[in-house]
């Protein structure tokens, strides 16, 4: 059997039916996921360190850093280096790193390779270790050296005590680079996107919101009308008293055992309500004979279906409910009325209408005949399975009778 949208008037359909919104909510996922990639991408980077090394002017491989050490030199204005009585040679050697990225540079250590017989004299601005011919530098805080900054450069240096001046050496620098994402402009665009779909989300909550309790407003006035217009219909027949409401009631609770959702429930319940709205046209002396009814009686009472079918044929509050109206009498071999309609070509709700109305009317005293067993009535709708009734409609009704779960609203 067909199935309504089990999710006809909730948010996520609200959502799927704005083209709009639909696309604010496929921006925000990609922008969503697009911010976090990247973030964690960044988060990696910046545990990672990087090595540079330089045997040349520059450090190979890379444009973002560059270390530049003064060589030793001796003229007439200054001098830098100088001889001792014992032959070894003092020099002061500068040494600038430059980073030209846009990112900090952290936790950096310079090695550098000096003769093996060199001793240190003095050194600023780092810590020093010498080792087997091996200095190693690291940054300080007192000195601001520890980070170099993006776009920036430190100045470093040391006084050296060896047999021969060091004209060039060979080190390596390593260290990570701390990279700022909303320095990104790939980052900033998706946080722009991401603020503003998100913006139409809530906006979009908001009037969704709105209308959801107006609707829910609109459908307690609804409510109230059709059980006053329920409550006239049932009152032209003592033995129908409250039949409408029976109906709606257990219309409801068949959709529901068989899967329907909350919106689906509320309308057949109106539907129900409402299905022998054309008895009001009915002449009063036809509707509450006690006896059977003669061969023209019995054709003015079947043209109640068509009298409701045209009464609510201006009302869109419900939609369908002039079609419930019109084919609940409808039978599933094609044996009903007004059109003889069977199967599928039956509305689903009249389908459904069709059991609780058949329900009740066994279920209750009428002019004609007393109230049958709850055995007869088992009895009746198994036997017309596939005949009079929708065989899948029938089995949820048969569940409900043998949970005991069938209530009426004063239940």
């Amino acid at each position: 059997m067909e199935k309504f949208d089990r999710n006809k008037n909730s948010i996520c359909a609200f959502f799927a039916k704005n083209k709009f919104i639909t696309v604010a909510n496929v921006i925000f996922l990609v922008s969503l996921i697009f911010i976090l990639s990247m973030a964690v991408r960044v988060f990696f980077q910046n545990r990672t360190f990087v090595t540079f090394t330089k045997t040349s002017d520059s450090i190979e491989g890379c444009e973002d850093l560059d270390i530049q050490m003064g060589i030793p030199f001796k003229n007439a204005v200054e001098r830098n280096c100088w001889q001792e009585d014992n032959g070894n040679w003092g020099s002061q050697y500068d040494i600038s790193i430059y980073n030209h990225s846009k990112y900090s540079f952290v936790d950096w250590v310079l090695v550098m390779t000096i003769p093996e017989e060199g001793v240190l004299d003095s050194s600023w601005n780092a810590n020093y270790a010498l080792s087997l011919g091996k200095l190693t530098i690291t940054g300080i805080d007192k000195a601001f050296t520890k980070t170099i900054h993006e776009r920036n450069s430190i100045k470093i240096g040391y006084v050296m005590y060896s047999k021969k001046l060091m004209h060039s050496s060979d080190f390596y620098l390593t260290g990570r680079f701390i990279r700022n994402p909303f320095k990104e402009i790939p980052f900033i665009i998706g946080l722009f996107c991401l603020g503003i779909s998100l913006i139409v989300i809530l906006v979009s909550l908001f009037f969704y919101r709105m209308i959801r309790r107006q609707t829910e407003i609109d459908n307690e006035k609804i409510d109230s009308l059709l059980k006053l217009c329920a409550s006239f219909i049932d009152t032209r027949d003592e033995y129908t008293k409250m039949h409408s409401t029976h109906v709606g009631s257990y219309s409801k609770q068949i959709a529901a055992e068989m899967g329907y959702d909350e919106d689906f429930q509320r309308n057949i319940y109106y539907m129900g309500m409402m299905h022998d709205v054309g008895k009001v046209l009915i002449p009063k002396e036809i509707l509450c004979k006690p006896g059977k009814l003669d061969e023209e009686e019995w054709k003015e009472m079947k043209r109640h279906t068509v009298y409701g079918g045209e009464i609510l044929g201006s009302f869109n509050a419900v939609k369908g409910i002039r079609e419930a109206a019109l084919h609940h009498h409808e039978r599933y071999d094609g044996a009903g009325y007004p059109k003889g309609l069977k199967g599928t070509e039956i509305p689903v709700q009249a389908r459904i209408i069709a059991v609780a109305d058949s329900f009740d009317a066994m279920h209750t005293n009428r002019s004609y005949r007393k109230r049958l067993s709850d055995e007869v009535i088992l009895e009746e709708l198994e036997k017309n399975k596939g005949i009079q009734f929708d065989p899948e409609v029938a089995d949820a009704m048969l569940r409900l009778i043998k949970k005991g779960k069938l209530r009426t609203d004063e239940q």
